[in-house]
């Protein structure tokens, strides 16, 4: 673990040392997790003077939400200037290998299911461009049709009146189309906005569903450890019983013996 200073004046042999033992630092803690708000372990370390090395701020406690140390609590950097310093102490130990991996097994589904989701996600956005292309090119279709039109009537300003009749219901059809084209195309991003306001619900119920879990089995396992801790009070107890019963026998052998010396 990185060592923190103890106060909040140090000299500059001292500087040196800490930027000494921060450069011989491993990248494994300049990677933090996501963290999740845990209202119980939250804010700045105030218990201490001990700061950030780089930064010479008080760090901030923090709950990680990511992979087999989800749900574990530690302490990093809480300065926000872009610069990862990542883990700076970790307050619970690892989990168990069997936490680990019901942790592992439930982030796996959860980046498919992510996975399904941004990929049903592209497919559609796939075909609104591909709706707005074809609308473009209706509305082009449209305006060389107008001023074809417009070209027509001055060339043939004498046309028979059935005639315009058949262009204007034409163009009032390609006005149709296109009013519905543009309708179907607003009712399909409407439908995507409904739809990636639900898949946002069910990740943040996932969330909740994976720290339930979490802390669930942690209670699981400390109710295992209390049992232990009874059963080994009780072997400890038998081994008195034992020893005092064996300091017994060795009394009354000695006893013996000296009655056999003096006869």
């Amino acid at each position: 673990m990185p060592s923190w200073p103890n106060s909040n004046e140090t000299s500059d042999a001292d500087d040196d040392e800490y930027m000494d033992e921060y450069s011989r630092m491993q990248m494994e803690y300049f990677q933090t997790p996501d963290t999740v708000i845990d209202p119980s372990f939250s804010g700045l370390v105030v218990e201490s003077d001990r700061k950030c090395i780089l930064h010479r701020q008080r760090p901030g406690k923090f709950v990680a939400f990511e992979g087999t140390d989800t749900g574990r609590r530690f302490i990093g950097c809480a300065t926000t200037d872009g610069v990862n310093c990542g883990v700076l102490e970790w307050v619970d130990a690892p989990w168990p290998v069997i936490l680990q991996r019901c942790l592992t097994k439930l982030w796996d589904m959860y980046h498919e299911e992510n996975l399904g989701r941004v990929q049903d996600k592209e497919a559609h956005e796939i075909e609104v461009e591909k709706l707005k292309k074809e609308l473009d090119s209706l509305a082009n279709q449209y305006s060389q049709l107008v001023d074809d039109v417009s070209k027509l009537f001055d060339y043939q300003d004498g046309q028979k009146s059935h005639d315009m009749d058949y262009t204007s219901l034409a163009i009032n059809e390609l006005k149709e189309k296109k009013h519905q084209l543009e309708e179907q195309a607003k009712i399909e991003v409407q439908m995507e906005k409904l739809k990636l306001k639900k898949e946002h619900r069910c990740i943040l119920q996932s969330q909740a569903d994976i720290i339930q879990n979490t802390r669930k089995a942690m209670k699981e396992i400390q109710v295992e450890r209390d049992l232990l801790k009874e059963e080994k009070k009780k072997l400890e107890h038998v081994i008195s019983e034992l020893l005092k019963a064996g300091h017994g026998c060795k009394e009354k052998l000695d006893k013996i013996k000296e009655v056999v010396m003096e006869e």
